[in-house]
């Protein structure tokens, strides 16, 4: 799809969530922004359209479409991906559940009886995974040849059984791809309606995490290649003229023909728009040190912002033993979301999620058929969230419905609607808390020098109870925090990502073979882009290594600075390395040599959409007084409401008080007050 000119003005980013559809638009030519809120649809491509038109956007009018999704991740949680077969070196089919013998930390660290969940619950069947002859050395050379009679084979058998997409990963094919790519032309012969990945999508060490990526790819991918056809078939239909970019997880777009290439890579596209949002943010506030705290309808996803840059992983783990080896922006999950369900834990305690009632039925509030009280219900019981001022006024949530399941499900613990929703918000907060923990303190930072930043419509209410709990002394809420994923998404460059293994020494008689990795990665990233109908004019490239101490079995990834690889610079970076390891460790060893076992590029090339700022409306802020039961408090009193449109810079709230804006609430806590600074954000402060 190529871009239209003239009147088509409108750039829109749209987020897919477990609960409802955020979109936020842009008009390039007036300045002018939009913002919607629709519930998510089980065929996510009618709740894109659906949201364009919440906007008054005609999709003729639209230029660019820049698009998160959540069908991957969705097809993964449920398993209800695609069936799957896996080719492996003979002696190697079973790598994905013997893993690397790491165990979930919980409640069930000492159960005897645990299993694995990919053993529990597999995405790749172990009779659909097939070991055949072949055998590549660690330098590349071939020991055994491919066996392309075993393949044939094994192509047959799994088309028997009815195998809708087959991955393909071969010890040591990051050095030598011949067997892969010849085995991926078999098996496309056998099976010529498959979806087929090999382990050329990343090329890199670590057989174990080079396996899963593979496996979770072939799983995931037909669902999420036949999405974005359908996307795509929708948007045509609908006479969009315009360019489709999907959000990767990388932090930046990609193409949509890029994107169709790498479905695993899209699993938590929109958490990753928050990210990118919250990087732009912090630059331009010079709030530098930030905690993102997500909450979806069906999770919270959390992230820890230093120095405002892109927080990046090469590992990414969905369940113990499930791991991604790619740079991915580093965001962990907690299932505990405004739809999630308020229920009984395995030690029979008030929990709130994992389950979620998502957008169908959904909470009771709503009047969809939900039996089961959630988050939602509790703060509408509560009154953190106010029914005529839910989702700018498109749903009617029931108070009566809610406080009625509430009162069902707290029979059980003895406890009365308003005390159970109380319990159940002051758990969420709780779980919110632990998870921002474990990417914050338990890395070694200290909480105390962060803002928390809380967006998803219904992370304003929960956020100044976290930030409490956390012993934060500022809560920092973004403008249209129920869209800023979307605005993220809008404001995110293209990223594009390639990676090569080299197992070399980080020497200087080696700078030249090191450059010569890294020249052919940008050659090769910026010929797909061309390829794609890309214009590479002001592309930028990014360098990382991944090194380790000579004898060691696992790398680290440190990035590079610009510039061609010399004798003089490769001692440079192997310091680079001692000092990262000393920080990260607390030592070092100098006195062994480093080796780059892997060189990584990724091209960025900029879209500059700036969001203009929010001006104050004008008029009197104060909405009135509305009852509330304050977490914490244990009563229930009036309260203040605010209209957040109209406050001005250094008006001050006193807590307990709610800002409402179009779709999120904000409430803020006896003893702290909120204002709008000079940015309009909000923020809520200690008055001590």
């Amino acid at each position: 799809m190529t871009e239209q000119r003239g009147s088509v003005d409108w750039l829109v980013g749209i987020d897919v969530g477990g609960t409802f559809t955020d979109i936020i638009g842009l008009n390039r030519a007036t300045g002018e922004i939009r913002d919607g809120k629709v519930l998510s649809t089980k065929e996510q491509e009618i709740g894109v359209l659906q949201a364009i038109s919440a906007i008054d956007v005609s999709v003729p009018e639209v230029a660019e479409i820049v698009h998160g999704h959540t069908v991957g991740i969705n097809a993964l949680l449920s398993r209800a991906g695609a069936t799957t077969g896996l080719l492996a070196t003979q002696g190697h089919r079973d790598l994905l559940d013997v893993g690397r013998m790491h165990r979930e930390f919980g409640n069930r660290f000492y159960d005897p009886t645990w299993l694995r969940p990919h053993q529990e619950r597999p995405v790749v069947a172990r009779q659909n995974r097939i070991g055949v002859p072949e055998r590549v050395l660690h330098d590349g050379s071939v020991r055994v040849e491919l066996s392309e009679e075993a393949v044939r084979t094994a192509g047959k058998e799994l088309a028997a059984r009815g195998v809708e997409a087959v991955g393909v990963c071969f010890m040591n094919s990051y050095r030598n791809a011949d067997h892969e790519r010849r085995a991926a032309e078999i098996l496309a012969e056998e099976l010529p309606d498959a979806y087929i990945q090999t382990s050329q999508l990343y090329p890199v060490s670590k057989e174990h995490e080079r396996t899963t990526t593979v496996a979770l790819d072939a799983y995931v991918g037909p669902a999420v290649v036949g999405y974005l056809e359908r996307l795509s078939a929708a948007l045509d239909t609908a006479g969009f003229g315009g360019t489709l970019w999907i959000m990767m997880m990388n932090g930046g777009v990609a193409t949509y023909e890029a994107a169709g290439k790498a479905p695993v890579f899209q699993l938590v596209s929109g958490p990753v728009g928050g990210v990118t949002g919250t990087i732009q943010l912090a630059r331009e506030s010079g709030r530098t040190d930030l905690l993102t705290m997500d909450v979806g309808g069906t999770s919270t996803d959390v992230a820890a912002i230093v120095g405002a840059q892109t927080p990046l992983t090469d590992l990414w783990t969905l369940e113990t033993g499930l791991t991604l080896t790619l740079p991915l922006v580093d965001v962990e999950s907690v299932g505990s979301g405004a739809g999630s369900i308020i229920a009984p834990n395995s030690l029979g305690q008030v929990a709130v999620g994992p389950r979620s009632a998502g957008s169908n039925p959904g909470p009771v509030c709503y009047g969809r058929g939900g039996t089961e009280p959630t988050l939602t219900d509790a703060c509408l019981v509560l009154g953190v969230l106010q029914p005529d001022l839910f989702a700018n006024g498109k749903i009617h949530p029931d108070v009566d419905v809610a406080r009625a399941a509430l009162a069902e499900a707290g029979r059980r613990w003895h406890m009365s609607a308003d005390e159970l929703a109380a319990a159940a918000y002051q758990v969420a907060c709780e779980d919110i808390a632990a998870k921002i923990r474990t990417i914050s303190v338990y890395r070694g930072l200290d909480v105390r020098e962060f803002g928390l930043l809380p967006f998803g419509s219904a992370g304003p209410m929960l956020a100044d109870r976290v930030g409490q709990i956390l012993g934060l002394d500022s809560v920092v809420v973004p403008n249209t925090p129920g869209q800023f994923s979307a605005l993220g998404l809008l404001q995110s460059d293209l990223r594009a990502t390639s990676a090569q293994s080299l197992m070399i020494p980080l020497l200087p008689d080696n700078a030249e073979d090191i450059e010569a990795g890294f020249t052919a990665l940008e050659r090769k990233l910026t010929d797909d882009l061309v390829s794609q109908g890309v214009d590479v004019e002001g592309l930028m490239f990014d360098r990382a290594v991944f090194a380790m101490y000579r004898g060691q079995t696992w790398d680290n990834r440190l990035p590079i600075p610009s510039g061609p690889v010399t004798a003089e610079s490769a001692d440079a970076i192997a310091a680079d390395f001692h000092a990262f390891y000393q920080d990260s460790y607390g030592f070092s060893a100098t006195e062994i040599p480093v080796v780059v076992s892997t060189v990584e590029v990724t091209a960025v090339l900029p879209r500059p959409h700036k969001v203009p700022a929010a001006v104050p409306e004008p008029g009197e802020s104060l909405l009135g007084h509305r009852p509330v039961r304050v977490p914490g408090t244990g009563e229930r009193v009036d309260v203040p409401v605010h209209v957040r449109e109209r406050l001005q810079p250094g008006e001050r709230v006193a807590g307990p008080a709610l800002v409402a804006e179009k779709f999120a609430t904000t409430l803020v806590l006896p003893g702290r007050s909120a204002h709008v600074d000079d940015h309009g954000l909000l923020i809520i402060e200690s008055d001590r």
